[in-house]
């Protein structure tokens, strides 16, 4: 990638990259605040709860900075904005449930405080009601858009849980869990903050592309932290992949560049779950640098995020979609001098 992805590597913070939307994004926080009132008073709690494990609000993020650089933005993208995120929050809640995960951008999940069965109806609660708004769009496409990808997420989950423990699902299968269960997300925002802003067909099928590929570069990203990131750095539950039998593209990787005897043994560390498995497992994907090879897959999709963007004027929201993609790029770097999760941090 160019010099602007050093000038991001070299001081960037994620806040200075959404500079042209961060007064909106103001306003998308205050929107998803007053969605709480809209539940039950024995539920509002759940929800403010939920809502409250603020993360970046990326896909509200992807959102405005595509209608940005379509047009000029209004109402329905923080409508938009909001419906995106809380479609993502019910994921979560959902995704804590099945990984047995206790922390989430560092405070208890909704699971670990108040246990399944409420955190399954949260994140019913959330999708319906995200649903519910998107049927106040004027046009009806964007319901449509917003019900389809929505279903398209649902059934990524239920696809990669069909394949958990698989140790032979192909890395072509993987990415298309990914490309469903993240990615789809990903695309429909850039699409819909498009269409809502006028774009031309181009520009809408550009910006649907970017946020393909800036979301698959994401989920990889994010599967290679569970691996090698330390829990105190993440935020998050980590090891929860290997523990449940997610078979991710490190793993993946390792799985097709061990000898015999070790896949033998990374069969039944994977099946067999324990901390000495974990740590064998650990040793296994540095020694057979699983993750430069992932590293090297998310550059591929970021080059290809990066040139969908080429259609699109110049303008600062087109300058912070490809900052996004740079900033991305930098926080996978910071992976490449980490360790596996789960090995002691160096003493001072």
């Amino acid at each position: 990638m160019s010099t602007e992805a050093d000038r991001v590597r070299g001081g960037f913070k994620f806040s200075e990259v959404l500079g042209p939307i961060e007064t909106v994004l103001g306003q998308v926080e205050q929107r998803l605040g007053r969605q709480v009132s809209a539940f039950e008073p024995g539920v509002s709690d759940y929800v403010r709860y939920a809502l409250g494990t603020q993360g970046k609000r990326l896909r509200p993020a992807l959102a405005l900075l595509a209608g940005g650089a379509c047009g000029p933005l209004d109402d329905h993208h923080i409508t938009l904005a909001v419906i995106v995120e809380m479609i993502h929050l019910a994921t979560l809640v959902h995704d804590d449930i099945m990984d047995g995960a206790t922390m989430r951008r560092h405070k208890l999940t909704v699971s670990a405080r108040w246990g399944n069965e409420i955190s399954v109806l949260l994140g019913d609660c959330l999708f319906a009601h995200a649903l519910k708004l998107a049927t106040d769009f004027p046009d009806m496409e964007v319901c449509r858009r917003i019900a389809h990808a929505t279903n398209v997420v649902c059934e990524g989950e239920i696809l990669q849980t069909q394949r958990r423990f698989d140790l032979e699902l192909s890395i072509e299968d993987y990415l298309k869990f990914v490309e469903m269960k993240t990615a789809e997300l990903f695309a429909v925002s850039c699409e819909l903050g498009a269409f809502l802003a006028g774009a031309p067909a181009p520009a809408k099928q550009s910006l649907r592309a970017y946020g393909m590929a800036l979301g698959i570069a994401y989920q990889i990203y994010d599967d290679c932290v569970d691996i090698f990131e330390q829990e105190n750095e993440a935020g998050k539950s980590l090891g929860t992949d290997l523990n449940k039998g997610k078979l991710t593209l490190p793993i993946l990787t390792l799985l097709r560049r061990a000898s015999e005897t070790e896949r033998d043994q990374i069969a039944l560390d994977l099946t067999s779950y324990s901390m000495q498995g974990a740590a064998r497992l650990a040793t296994m994907v540095v020694k057979h640098r699983t993750l430069d090879a992932s590293l090297e897959m998310i550059e591929r999709y970021l080059d290809t995020a990066l040139d969908a963007l080429k259609v699109l004027p110049a303008s600062e929201f087109t300058t912070a979609l490809r900052n996004l993609a740079f900033f991305l790029q930098s926080r996978s770097l910071v992976l490449a001098g980490g360790k596996p999760a789960g090995t002691p941090a160096p003493t001072r």
